[in-house]
């Protein structure tokens, strides 16, 4: 690293760097990696500056994403049914999300699928069948809205594809979100909604086998729009401690749309369905729910045709 900065970071603004993360190069030549992406500055056309950013995944990055989705597959060749297949799908996806920042993903995945194409056939060719696009359900349908690879499936359960993603833009940083005012400490609390990473990686792979797919699917689609959090009360979930709740209930609408789900706090859940009042007092006394979050409870209660507590 060049001393100059080196010295410029530690006497000016009190940064210590460390010789093996931190480097000075010129991107035009060289590219940069951190955190599994490579970046470097290209020409491009018109623009200001002549240059733009190009990003793409490491070697390393791309080694690791083939070695998980070949395990996966091989998974689904010892055991073929709809559970390994979801387990293939969470690591593909969970591969596409982490690097759809970088803005050459579709490229990078394309030549993974391009290696991985033979594993696919060779392993699985006398156990998936073709597969439709409407086979899909309706959360995976919007997702892959647009492509045509050539779709295969085991029982009921698609294999998504691999190349399948396009490149995200990050959201701008806000200048006003800080530390050290109160308007900056406001935004930073008003925008922190970070779901448990270990909770969410359990529940995504966690196939429940009793259920349709489409309920697995939107279960896992709720629970990141609410953040991991219960609908009624806000509290945090856990590993154990939540439910997914049919508003409508299933007996009566057999109904596993997004629209009809709602992750709930467990002890929140059996308060929706109990009737006997002298279980719902003990329970509402241990959650303190307030008066606002007891109207969302009698709503939920009313669909289930139960009285309002």
């Amino acid at each position: 690293m060049n001393y100059a900065i080196k010295d410029f970071l530690k006497t000016r603004l009190h940064l210590e760097t460390s010789e093996e993360k931190s480097n000075v190069l010129n991107l035009k030549k060289n590219s940069s990696e951190f955190l599994g992406f490579s970046v470097r500055a290209v020409r491009k056309g018109k623009t200001r500056m002549g240059y733009v950013a190009q990003s793409n995944m490491t070697k390393k990055a791309k080694s690791n994403a083939f070695i998980k989705i070949k395990e996966a597959i091989k998974a689904i060749q010892k055991k073929p049914c709809i559970k390994t297949v979801w387990h293939y799908n969470t690591v593909v996806m969970g591969i596409q999300n982490y690097y759809s920042a970088a803005t050459q993903i579709t490229n990078n995945l394309s030549k993974l699928t391009s290696y991985l194409g033979k594993t696919l056939y060779n392993r699985l060719k006398n156990l998936r069948t073709e597969a439709k696009f409407s086979d899909m359900t309706s959360t995976l349908q919007k997702r892959y809205k647009g492509y045509e690879p050539k779709y295969y499936k085991i029982r009921e359960m698609v294999f998504v594809p691999i190349y399948a993603q396009r490149h995200k833009t990050n959201l701008c940083f806000s200048q006003d979100i800080c530390n050290y005012t109160a308007n900056g400490r406001a935004k930073i609390h008003k925008t922190l909604k970070a779901i448990n990473k270990n909770v969410l990686s359990y529940v995504m792979k966690n196939f429940i086998p009793n259920r349709t797919i489409e309920y697995n699917d939107n279960r896992i689609s709720r629970f990141i729009a609410q953040y991991g959090r219960c609908a009624v009360s806000g509290i945090e979930l856990g590993f154990n401690d939540w439910h997914c709740h049919h508003k409508n209930p299933y007996h009566l609408s057999k109904d596993d749309s997004y629209s009809n789900l709602i992750v709930l706090h467990e002890g929140v859940h059996r308060l929706i369905h109990l009737k006997d009042l002298d279980k719902i007092q003990p329970l509402l006394n241990a959650l303190q729910l307030n008066n606002k979050q007891k109207e969302k409870l009698n709503e939920l209660r009313k669909q289930c045709k139960n009285d309002t507590i």
